[in-house]
């Protein structure tokens, strides 16, 4: 459940307050309705002492601190990583995935899954790490949301774990995107679905039954609509429901 972590959030506003330039503190102190004027030193304490980024509700706190980290090139979200104490590889949307994850792990939107390798994945399981998964750069194609995705995944639940384009059955030539668990176990699929007329959305809701039929209640289907209208996102969406499967949509922000 969903819980304020104290001692975290004062370390994210510390790093928030001591690393940004002049420009941006009176920025920050206008937003929360505060003069802008005098030293940066100034400037830093009256953020502490009116800010409300400790105290809000951790329902609006992920998206406060997206915003914060947003102004932050790769290299200042490789330093706000070590201050964290999480590996600082990768790349900036790498870090910034691995830090928002973070916030997730310590606010209590994710569990943390079992370190031991010995877990088994399930929906209720991975569902809340494809949902709390950020997209930030919409893509033409569906298979250019593949690498990150299979990235994070690996990130939470291991390499072993995570299998791409699996077959789903043998001899198929119907595969699913990502198949979490041991391949020859029926664990968690989740497919990605990205339609951009009416004859692939067609063809998306015809698959939906086979990969049902492989991964029963243990399915997840990822809707990315940017090129769908509403009414046939309506459609997939209640196919889908109706079929027994459960959706993530991705929006464009």
């Amino acid at each position: 459940m969903p819980n304020r972590d104290d001692s975290f959030r004062a370390m994210l506003l510390d790093f928030f307050v001591e690393t940004a330039p002049g420009p941006e503190l009176s920025d920050w102190l206008r937003d929360i309705g505060q003069s802008p004027q005098g030293s940066v030193a100034e400037k830093r304490q009256r953020i502490r002492e009116h800010t409300a980024y400790l105290t809000m509700p951790v329902e609006t706190f992920p998206e406060q601190t997206r915003a914060y980290l947003s102004a932050y090139h790769s290299e200042g979200l490789a330093v706000l990583c070590d201050v964290l104490g999480l590996s600082a590889d990768g790349t900036k949307d790498t870090r910034y995935r691995r830090i928002m994850r973070e916030v997730g792990f310590r606010e209590g939107w994710l569990q943390r899954p079992a370190e031991n390798g010995a877990m088994s994945p399930t929906v209720a399981i991975v569902r809340p790490f494809v949902e709390w998964y950020p997209i930030n750069k919409r893509c033409a194609h569906e298979s250019d949301y593949y690498g990150a995705f299979a990235e994070e995944m690996a990130d939470v639940f291991g390499d072993d774990l995570v299998h791409e384009q699996l077959p789903i059955a043998f001899g198929s030539a119907l595969k699913i995107d990502f198949h979490i668990g041991h391949p020859q176990e029926p664990r968690v699929g989740v497919e990605f679905k990205r339609p951009k007329n009416n004859s692939e959305l067609q063809k998306a809701l015809g698959q939906v039954s086979q990969y049902k039929t492989r991964y029963g209640d243990e399915l997840l289907l990822v809707l990315i609509p940017d090129d769908i209208d509403k009414a046939q996102k309506t459609l997939f969406m209640d196919s889908c429901r109706l079929a027994g499967v459960q959706v993530v949509v991705k929006e464009a922000a």
